[in-house]
């Protein structure tokens, strides 16, 4: 199950308003539905529904651009009286045609190593090497978790060990996720979402906000204030 678009499930979406993040102008926004299509040769039957891809237009309201989207959705048939029969649809995952995904990048605060092991990760999500992708993810955590300085016998015990060092509990809940996609690609060649794994993406994205880029805005801050109550103390020639 997918949140990338709020609203999206249910009957069929057409013309129907979403909330979500537009690829164009990246403002969380709405979005409407201009055309929902099944895509022929993708049905596959189960006992009580069928899992189609539908082709999705979506038109930003903010910009007024369109992206498409590959769309992966269960669909349940229900019976109203009269015979009536309506498609309910459950969307599981979606996958985003155009504009074409540019890989993720950290803010240039963050250690170098780190932005390398990240950006390497990134590329692996936008060309939907999703494995590979949540592997790259859990080895930027571990570069993270490295240079933090945290200590332990397993990759465990160092995310475990971040909490001694200042962060957060909702930065070591992220970081142990990262890890879990990680192993459970490596291990048990498991393979999440497109949501699943950007969901990771920017877990490890948000963290880095708090480790690195708000640190370094604070201590700028910080010296541009040391720097004007000194040059207002220099004696007038």
């Amino acid at each position: 199950m997918t949140n990338r678009f709020a609203k999206l499930d249910g009957s069929d979406p057409l013309h129907t308003t979403v909330a979500g993040e537009c690829p164009h102008c990246v403002r969380h926004t709405t979005l409407t539905v201009r055309s929902h299509s099944k895509l022929s040769g993708t049905f596959r039957e189960r006992t009580d529904s069928k899992i189609v891809r539908c082709l999705m237009i979506l038109n930003c309201n903010w910009c007024t651009k369109e992206s498409a989207y590959l769309r992966l959705a269960n669909v349940a048939t229900e019976l109203f009286s009269g015979g009536e029969i309506r498609e309910s649809y459950t969307t599981i995952d979606i996958e985003q045609v155009w504009p074409g995904r540019a890989p993720r990048e950290l803010a240039p605060e963050t250690p170098e190593t780190v932005r390398e092991v990240f950006a390497e990760a990134a590329l692996a999500e936008a060309a939907g090497a999703f494995r590979l992708a949540g592997i790259g993810y859990r080895a930027t955590v571990e570069q993270i978790v490295k240079e933090r300085g945290a200590v332990g016998k397993n990759l465990y015990e160092r995310i475990t060990g971040l909490k001694s060092l200042g962060a957060t509990e909702e930065i070591v809940a992220a970081f142990h996720e990262a890890r879990f996609v990680g192993n459970d690609a490596a291990h048990d060649a498991l393979a999440y979402s497109t949501e699943e794994i950007a969901d990771i993406a920017e877990l490890i994205d948000e963290a880095v906000l708090v480790l690195y880029v708000q640190p370094a805005q604070r201590a700028k801050m910080a010296a541009q204030r040391a720097a004007r109550r000194t040059a207002t103390k220099q004696p007038t020639p």
